[in-house]
């Protein structure tokens, strides 16, 4: 593992692949403030200076096919959940890899993938996970940090956790999932530690189908999350009538 801290970029995912093409598998960029820090669905990741963890680290998974591209996401998922266990937090995976304590986010992620034929060449995993910032932008529907989890478990005020004995933490668990990698491509086990983790599995909630699955207005539904369909990675929900609706990224969102 080679980290390398900088003290401002623009992006660490933007950093990673400017200099993909020189650094060696694993990798890590890790800045204390980013400019132009990105999220999923085209938002921007806001975080406060040398508060959090804003890191992304680079992969070359050429065993694994195209159409398999989630695992990438299930490690670093599974990894930063299983970091948050050790600090004694309950981790739970929302779909397809925030990380939240309870009903408020901790972890985003970014995963870019480039292909040469039909496998995977080049992933880069960018995470942020709220460390020691204990005040939020109102306009951020839902955030907690570790410091503020750990507080709220009733241990008092808690100190400010060392970024830089944090993120080689965080980063060791990734990489002992990505270590079990095997040749055809598969993670041993790796299935039923996600599932084991993921956000309201079998609890009733309310969800929302966006206009990219109804092709017209949104609409909303009572149901349940079933599973993650193996081959596509889609969400499994259980209506009301027992029927089986399937979504794809930014088909569905929660009602929190």
């Amino acid at each position: 593992m080679e980290i390398r801290w900088l003290k401002m970029t623009d992006s660490t995912n933007m950093e990673a692949w400017r200099n993909k093409d020189t650094s060696p598998e694993g990798t890590v960029w890790c800045a204390s403030y980013q400019t132009q820090g990105r999220g999923q669905r085209g938002t921007r990741w806001e975080s406060a200076g040398d508060m959090n963890l804003t890191f992304s680290v680079l992969f070359r998974p050429e065993r694994l096919r195209a159409a398999d591209q989630q695992i990438i996401s299930q490690i670093c998922s599974v990894g930063v959940a299983a970091y948050l266990e050790d600090k004694g937090l309950d981790a739970r995976i929302k779909w397809p890899n925030d990380i939240y304590i309870g009903d408020r986010k901790i972890c985003g992620m970014l995963i870019e993938n480039t292909l040469k034929d039909d496998t995977l060449a080049v992933s880069i995993a960018g995470i942020g996970l709220n460390v020691n910032q204990r005040t939020f932008p109102p306009e951020l529907p839902n955030p907690v940090s570790v410091v503020s989890c750990l507080e709220a478990a009733g241990n008092g005020p808690a100190e400010d956790l060392d970024l830089r004995q944090e993120l080689p933490l965080v980063v060791d668990h990734i990489w002992s999932l990505y270590g079990r990698l095997d040749r055809d491509g598969t993670v041993p086990g790796l299935e039923e530690e996600y599932l084991s983790r993921l956000y309201l599995l079998g609890e009733d909630a309310w969800f929302e189908e966006t206009e990219y699955f109804t092709g017209g207005a949104p609409r909303r539904f009572r149901g349940r999350i079933v599973g993650v369909e193996k081959q596509t990675a889609r969400l499994l929900v259980e209506k009301e009538d027992g029927r089986i609706s399937r979504y794809y990224f930014k088909e569905i969102k929660y009602i929190l």
